[in-house]
């Protein structure tokens, strides 16, 4: 078959899994694609992809075409400074008030929405505005931001209340927050196990090379960016890229109070590949 195409969220927080395989320290048997995490949820959901980083929510969207690759996520255990609500008033007084959503992520949004619906007890007149404009577009009273230009914003905003919703998260439920899976296509992982394998494999020696040259990451991360070498370095600290138990009680967590605020239709599982013998495990949300 032709090189299956494995999907890279276009962010600086897949730096640390993939700065590895892009310089070709690491080799892995398929071509990289790198785009907004709205745009791999929808290139997953139409076939084009083999192999992606998901956003979180979208997996429960998308559960039967899914198998999670182990080891491997986007997550944070605190305040992640790459997904923040900009405010102009705290955010007890926002209910009623415009609240402008970000048109490149799922789990974000739904994060938001259930963070007021669930403990702040109240919603916001929401938008989503259009890709490519600016944070403050339409003058909303407050702005969901993320990746790198919500780092961006964090960094430089001096005027605004900042709502780190990692943090909030955390503070509100104890648990670690799970933004994006690594996911196969069931019929990919069928028909081509050992091919599906390497990727995992090369994706996971990738991952631990990051965790071993953090000073090279920060550098390249320093080098697309004007941010200084402190704030990504506190940065990367902070985002975690495995998939252990703590992650997966968040993640469930997080899909049972989405569906209590009305927020997903149906109640989500887990599928995870076994890369020994292409089995996969089911974990049922509570």
């Amino acid at each position: 078959m032709e090189q299956p195409l494995v999907g890279r969220v276009s962010y600086l927080n897949c730096l640390p899994v993939f700065q590895a395989l892009e310089t070709g320290l690491v080799e892995m048997p398929a071509e990289i694609l790198a785009d907004h995490p709205s745009r791999l949820n929808q290139m997953f959901r139409e076939g084009r992809l083999q192999v992606t980083a998901i956003s979180s929510i979208e997996y429960a969207r998308q559960e039967e075409g899914c198998l999670v690759l182990p080891h491997l996520s986007i997550s944070a255990d605190g305040p992640v400074r790459s997904v923040a609500l900009l405010s102009k008033i705290p955010i007890e007084k926002l209910p009623g008030k415009t609240i402008s959503l970000t048109p490149y992520s799922a789990t974000s949004v739904v994060l938001l929405q259930l963070l007021m619906k669930r403990f702040y007890h109240a919603e916001g007149n929401f938008f989503t505005r259009p890709a490519g404009s600016q944070v403050w577009w339409n003058n909303p009273d407050a702005a969901l931001v993320i990746g790198d230009e919500a780092l961006q914003a964090v960094h430089q905003t001096g005027e605004h209340y900042i709502y780190d919703l990692a943090e909030e998260w955390k503070r509100w439920t104890g648990r670690k927050m799970v933004f994006a899976l690594w996911v196969a296509r069931p019929q990919f992982a069928r028909e081509h196990p050992a091919r599906l394998a390497a990727i995992w494999q090369g994706m996971d020696l990738s991952k631990k090379w990051g965790q071993e040259h953090p000073g090279e990451v920060v550098e390249r991360g320093r080098s697309l960016t004007n941010l200084p070498a402190p704030v990504l370095t506190d940065y990367f600290h902070r985002l975690q890229y495995d998939l252990d138990w703590g992650h997966l009680d968040g993640l469930m967590y997080f899909y049972r109070l989405a569906l209590e605020c009305g927020l997903l239709e149906r109640a989500a599982s887990l599928h995870i590949w076994g890369r020994e013998d292409d089995r996969y495990y089911r974990i049922q949300s509570a």
